[in-house]
């Protein structure tokens, strides 16, 4: 079946669109000054700009070089046919605007019914920027560091990477569009252009760049223009099912003893998990941060450390059938002496080092100079995947890239080297990674992000959620942190309260320094250990729930992590707000602050308490808003809240994914409005789904009737033995009551009516229930 699987993935991949092609179809634009301008679409919804001038950007007029090839660009769809326009100029025309240049040698964007978006100054040769007209537009999308974690907005950005930091050379603008810059040129960790904003226009600058170039996406939102955003840069993957779980990280693993006792503790106390993941100690014995640039004899870079795996093998396929796997970190260098010969030999090597400390990056201070892999060069990469792949078979599951910075590219390039390792040896297996830093686009290669080494204090956990949010806005959708803080030791109050905020992101995992006391819930008192068990039994109820907010990413564009500033555009209360978040329907307010006090802004509307766990103290009156909440909150408490008309898939309470479904599926129902959620399910683990390989479950809430109706599409037999085979639903009124219905078998379509009490499956009718 699996082959078979196989053979259809790869004639469905010969036949998708392709996400990059150097053939291309443009409207090239003469400039009365010299060089041209060429106009063209990139996927669905994005103008392609780019720009031939005479020796200002290093080519002269004329001479047809085809765009720049950039890690950042790969939608999966195809690119949107357009039309010749020449009105007032001469330009392109499509089904989501339209961009010329004028007769005076402007750049003007439009959207779809013609009207104009913003105006550039004129295009001349030798130019070095470009400046576009506002209207006070502000700027999302940038990225963020601990400097500016709180603001959504800001009107500069230089793209960088470092720890703690990422800045990219994107941004959304309230004028109505969006726009991602891109260039060939690098230096080192940065990207030689910038933009900048003073209310009435924004100026891209390329001082130093060999080349430049735009995308410009018209949107009258926010919501639309990371949607396009994320057409062009490429469909982020759905991660496996186990992430969306919890992790435990930690540097400082002993031994093979230590590692099975800690599993089997958690397994014991019942705190659900479903990886582990482990620093130096699982590939050598000593970290090679003190080295020199021709490393050491007998370093190993590609094996496994005896203390920890023994039997390599044996042990992770055990790990497995306890319902653990495994992920090891990696550092894009090589220690070994006579492995850092080869590469220097053969030029594989960057000159620089990494960067040392956080943000602003230590460039003073860069370690590890001399044994950094130039991932960009396809060489490298098929040495690397070579050495890499055993590790594939012996049943390591992801990768945990670390220390990355040393280029713009080294995230991407490296990632791309990995997912090579992994398709030399499993054709199918999905391919997951967790990244100190990003670019645009490495979403599409199955990479995920986290916030670097921050530290264990309060203010780290305090703007946790901007980093989050601003990431995401970037084009990182999956997003996770150190929780707990990695530097030091951190605080049992601490600890806890950033576990609650790893419920809501899209990966939860703890990670602790060795001279730290590791972030395991049972090291930390009853009451901490207590409140972090319910967190991760919310957290795996809500699996079902992100699952799906995680496919409709992948084959919408939709935006499952958001700012409030998404959802309520007009609520100038809301669109500052960086502290809480919209986790797909779930409005997020947790506690990031010593004194244990909620602070909880919500919009109008009706906002009933999430009944999803104790933790969220539900199952109550619903609040209407707008209005403010200032209360002090138990340690146990986590303030999350969900419209009327919310319908929400939960699972029962698990202690890993693959015990999923582990019960009923319950669908709880927030009476006050209509609602509806398409309930995604697939295998968890391969890539079949791309295929088409996964199903639907459309469940609708009909308010007048009291009625929740369901149908099912797509491919019945995907999930195969992880499916929900039967539901139950509870109702909340607006009156502060409930009612759960009984257990019944989910059809191709169902409905359940609450007002008559009458349940039907596949047009049959079943006795009339009584709820009580």
């Amino acid at each position: 079946m699996r082959s078979i699987a196989a053979a259809l993935v790869l004639s469905w991949a010969a036949s998708a669109p392709r996400a990059a092609s150097t053939e291309v179809r443009e409207v090239m634009v003469d400039l009365h000054g010299g060089g041209k301008i060429g106009l063209s679409t990139r996927g669905p919804s994005a103008f392609r700009v780019r720009f031939e001038l005479d020796d200002g950007v290093g080519r002269p007029a004329g001479l047809a070089h085809g765009p720049i090839e950039t890690p950042m660009v790969g939608p999966d769809e195809a690119d949107a046919p357009f039309q010749d326009w020449n009105s007032d100029g001469t330009g392109i025309v499509s089904g989501f605007g339209s961009i010329k240049v004028t007769q005076d040698g402007k750049l003007q964007l439009n959207d779809p019914m013609g009207q104009p978006i913003t105006l550039s100054n004129p295009v001349t040769p030798k130019m070095k920027n470009l400046a576009f007209s506002s209207k006070q537009g502000q700027l999302y999308g940038r990225g963020a560091s601990p400097e500016d974690a709180y603001s959504l907005t800001k009107n500069s950005a230089q793209p960088l990477v470092c720890n703690k930091a990422t800045y990219v050379p994107y941004y959304y603008s309230t004028d109505g569009y969006a726009a991602l810059g891109v260039t060939d040129t690098t230096w080192a960790q940065q990207l030689p252009i910038k933009y900048s904003s003073n209310g009435t226009e924004v100026v891209w600058n390329w001082d130093g760049a060999n080349s430049f170039e735009l995308y410009l996406m018209p949107a009258k939102s926010l919501e639309l223009g990371t949607e396009a955003y994320y057409s062009l840069i490429g469909a982020p993957l759905v991660p496996p099912k186990y992430t969306f779980g919890f992790m435990a990280s930690r540097w400082g693993w002993e031994d093979r003893q230590y590692m099975e006792d800690i599993m089997n503790k958690f397994r014991a106390d019942k705190y659900p998990i479903d990886a582990i993941i482990l620093d130096f100690e699982w590939f050598t014995n000593e970290s090679d941060y003190s080295f020199q640039p021709p490393g050491k004899p007998n370093y190993q870079d590609f094996g496994f450390n005896w203390k920890t795996f023994s039997q390599p093998k044996e042990q992770l396929a055990a790990y497995k059938r306890n319902n653990f796997r495994v992920g090891g970190i990696r550092k894009p260098r090589l220690g070994d002496t006579e492995l850092l010969a080869l590469a220097k030999n053969n030029g594989w090597i960057l000159g620089n080092g990494e960067p040392a400390g956080g943000y602003p990056p230590d460039k003073a201070g860069a370690y590890a100079k001399e044994r950094n892999l130039d991932f960009a060069n396809p060489a490298v990469r098929n040495w690397y995947s070579q050495n890499l792949a055993h590790f594939v078979e012996d049943g390591m599951d992801f990768w945990w890239n670390d220390e990355g910075e040393t280029n713009v590219w080294t995230f991407h390039w490296w990632n791309v080297a990995q997912v090579q390792a992994l398709r030399s040896k499993d054709k199918l297996k999905r391919f997951y990674s967790l990244n100190r830093a990003f670019t645009p686009g490495m979403a599409r290669l199955g990479a995920t992000a986290w916030t670097g080494d921050v530290d264990p204090t309060w203010e780290e956990l305090d703007r946790t959620p901007g980093m989050m949010l601003n990431w995401v806005l970037a084009g990182a959708p999956h997003v996770g942190c150190d929780i707990g803080g990695f530097t030091g030791d951190t605080q049992a109050n601490l600890l806890t309260r950033w576990m609650q905020v790893g419920v809501f992101m899209p990966t939860m995992r703890v990670h602790s320094t060795f001279t730290a006391t590791p972030h395991f819930p049972w090291l930390w008192g009853e009451a901490a250990a207590t409140a972090m068990r319910h967190a991760l039994e919310l957290r795996y109820r809500l699996v079902p729930y992100h699952y799906s907010l995680a496919h409709a990413l992948f084959s919408k564009k939709k935006m499952w992590i958001k700012p409030l500033v998404v959802e309520f555009p007009l609520d100038t209360d809301a669109t500052h707000l960086s502290r809480q978040w919209m986790d797909g329907l779930i409005l997020v307010a947790p506690v990031t602050k010593k004194n244990s006090r909620k602070s909880v802004y919500l919009p109008e509307g009706l906002w009933y308490p999430l009944a999803a766990s104790p933790i969220t103290r539900g199952n109550g009156r619903p609040i209407q808003g707008p209005t403010n909440i200032d209360e002090k909150a138990s340690l146990d408490e986590v303030p999350a809240y969900v419209r009327a008309g919310t319908v929400l898939p939960l699972a029962p309470v698990v202690q890993s994914t693959e015990e999923l479904p582990g019960g009923p599926l319950e669908v709880q129902i927030y009476s006050g409005a209509d609602g509806s959620f398409d309930f995604v399910e697939d295998d968890g683990e391969t890539i079949l789904y791309k295929a088409g390989f996964r199903r639907t479950i459309k469940f609708v809430w009909h308010e007048a009737d009291q009625r929740l109706a369901w149908s099912l599409s797509g491919y019945v037999l995907a999930p195969g033995a992880n499916a929900f085979t039967k539901l139950f639903v509870t109702l909340f009124s607006t009156d502060g009551s409930s009612q759960t219905s009984d257990t019944w078998p989910i059809g191709v379509v169902g409905s359940i009516d609450l007002h008559i009490a009458q349940v039907t499956q596949e047009g049959s009718a079943v006795p009339n229930q009584v709820f009580q």
